[in-house]
């Protein structure tokens, strides 16, 4: 098996310098076919947008450049070899296409994306080692090559640094995807609210990368007590040049424990002007989506230090405040009539409590009142309610004959000079 694998992968034989023209030959061959086998996003969304699971096809829809750079490969290798040219480089090439491939050929038929490409990701990097390295030549001078960084009792080459970086990368992914599987599980119990689910989510997720770091790193001998230095280093740099991160991580966790705030909350910022519903809360930031379609994401520092109005904290009920003003020779009982009736016709206002309309006072050319009324659902908008019920008290008003007073002024305008103007006219 071994020396099919050293015909087919002659590793040892690509790598000596008279054979690197043939690296050229595969780069211009995927500069090419770069340009030739474009992948369609369009077709590339319809297919993600129709389809729930991950399938051939959409692998083949974004990974078209990989078999056909394979079939192109195994065509110049075969035809140099037939000429008498020896091309191993061109032969380990062509390999690895067609492994890679069939990898992620395979891959697809996993429904779940995140699986599908994170497993084709981590048999492409395993299968890279053992192709690459067939010769112990080479594993043998990467592991000579020694790195001036500590690691305990071991010393640390540029082969043992791959290894490690696999391993990690490997738990990593491991880690990932049963944190993905717990996730997924908190989200279906009911009883827990968001603000708690999401805060359950990210402390699963932060427990699985570390534990994941800590076996990958002892899998492959690295004595973690060496990595004090690092600690240290590291704890130094983020008091000076991460402390505005560090400040979002801990404010995203204070958010969530504290529960102010919640996906689904509907908030305003004084400073900012910005209305609109949390979509989500991540570690670093929290999405707001306003009415009109704009994500913002705002620093998890700045809801905790500026001024938050969280318009559904203790209840989602919101008063919603009108201004009204009329002809002093009106009759304001009936007036507040109309105004009641048209709130309270409307669907989103609530019925209980009940539109409120008070006369607040007397102006200079009106009888001035405010209409309050309730809704629940504010982040369907509190701007087109409030419109929605002045245009009805509008019609009304139209309707009854009332008239909706305005500003007049009178301007006179007198002619001729004056007194003194006229003596100087005189001769």
């Amino acid at each position: 098996m071994t020396n099919v694998l050293q015909w087919l992968c002659p590793t040892v034989e690509a790598s000596r310098p008279e054979n690197f023209w043939q690296v050229l030959i595969v780069a211009a061959l995927w500069g090419i076919l770069r340009f030739i086998v474009k992948p369609d996003e369009t077709k590339i969304k319809n297919l993600l947008e129709t389809s729930q699971r991950y399938s051939p096809k959409i692998w083949f829809a974004r990974n078209a450049i990989l078999p056909v750079l394979a079939i192109a490969l195994i065509v110049v290798t075969a035809g140099l070899e037939l000429a008498g040219i020896p091309v191993p480089a061109l032969r380990v090439a062509a390999f690895l296409m067609v492994l890679w491939s069939l990898i992620g050929v395979a891959t697809s038929f996993i429904p779940d994306a995140f699986w599908a490409e994170s497993t084709a990701v981590v048999l492409t990097v395993i299968t890279a080692f053992p192709v690459l390295t067939v010769d112990d030549t080479l594993i043998q001078f990467l592991d000579q090559l020694q790195l001036p960084i500590p690691a305990g009792d071991t010393n640390l080459s540029v082969w043992k640094l791959f290894t490690v970086a696999a391993s990690v990368a490997v738990a990593i992914w491991i880690g990932l995807g049963l944190s993905q599987f717990l996730e997924r599980r908190v989200e279906t119990i009911d009883r827990i609210n968001p603000s708690t689910r999401a805060l359950i989510e990210k402390i699963i997720r932060v427990i699985f990368i570390i534990f994941a770091l800590v076996v990958g790193l002892t899998s492959v001998g690295v004595n973690l007590s060496a990595l004090t230095v690092f600690g240290g280093a590291f704890a130094l740099g983020l008091g000076f040049g991460l402390q505005k991160i560090v400040s979002n991580l801990i404010s995203g966790f204070i958010l969530l424990s504290d529960r102010s705030i919640k996906p689904g909350d509907v908030i305003e910022m004084v400073d900012t002007d910005t209305y609109g519903w949390i979509n989500s809360l991540r570690a670093r930031y929290v999405s707001v989506i306003t009415r009109d379609g704009t994500e913002h994401l705002i620093p998890n520092e700045d809801l905790i230090t500026q001024k938050v109005i969280n318009w559904s904290f203790s209840h989602d009920r919101v008063r919603i405040k009108a201004q009204v003003g009329v002809s002093y020779k009106e009759d304001p009982h009936k007036v507040i009539e109309i105004c009641q009736t048209a709130a309270a016709k409307q669907s989103r206002v609530l019925k209980d409590p009940a539109p409120v309309c008070l006369l607040k006072g007397f102006g200079d050319s009106s009888v001035d009142l405010e209409l309050r009324f309730w809704i629940r659902d504010p982040n369907q908008g509190v701007a087109n309610i409030r419109s929605a019920v002045l245009l009805e008290i509008w019609d009304r008003f139209k309707d009854e004959g009332i008239e909706i007073p305005f500003p007049q002024r009178n301007l006179h305008l007198k002619s001729g000079w004056p007194p003194e103007k006229e003596n100087e006219q005189e001769p």
